[in-house]
This record gives C-alpha cells, structure tokens and sequence, in this order.
C-alpha cells in the first residue's frame, strides 16, 4: 500500500508543480501533474519512462482524486546529481514527497518502479 501512495503522490506532485527551465526537472514535474488533470496519457508518457507508464496505467485513475486530497504545491524544490534529481514537493495540506527523474537523451523524466 505504500509504494501505491507514493506513485499517488509523485503523480499528484508532477501536476501542481510550479516550473522553473523548460527542460528542468522541476518543470517536467508541472507538465506531467498538468498532463494528469487533462487526462492526457500523451503529454504523461512524454516526460515519463517505460515503468513510469506501466504503473499510471495500473493506478492512474485515482491520481485526481489523489490531488485534491493534498490540495495544491506549497513549494517545490530540486536536487540535481548529474543525470539524475529528486524534486521535493509540500502540498497545502503539508504532505510531502520526493520525485526521482532521470536525463534520457537530455530530457529530464519522472521515474517511478514498483521494485523501489
């Protein structure tokens, strides 16, 4: 149950995320949240890997729902090891949670795996 919140929370984090660089982690967290709310599996897969995919299709449909719980980013923040980064994100309701992102051919994307 928890890996399955986490997935929630990263997802919820990608759509309410404030952007930075058009090609910064941060800003690949505000357009996959904003994918999120639009329903938009296009624009999700675009800033996601492979396994990130695989786990919005097995639990995307709560990501909304997931959202409005924690209400919108208070604050965001990013961490950047060469081809890797962590985006620290608080919500309204002060949950807080870590997105993992990798560079792939320059473009930063969401990581998330069910083995984690």
């Amino acid at each position: 149950m928890k890996k399955i919140n986490l997935v929630f929370y990263l997802l919820i984090a990608v759509l309410l995320a404030g952007c930075g660089l058009s090609n910064s982690p941060k800003a690949a967290v505000k357009k996959f949240i904003e994918a999120v709310e639009n329903n938009d599996l296009a624009a999700m897969e675009a800033v996601s890997t492979e396994e990130t995919m695989q786990l919005v299709a097995l639990y995307g449909w709560k990501m909304k729902g997931s959202l409005a719980e924690n209400g919108k980013v208070k604050s965001m923040t990013e961490y950047i090891d060469d081809d890797f980064a962590v985006v620290t994100v608080i919500f309204e309701n002060n949950e807080t949670t870590d997105i993992e992102l990798i560079r792939i051919d320059g473009k930063w994307k969401i990581f998330a795996s069910m083995n984690k």
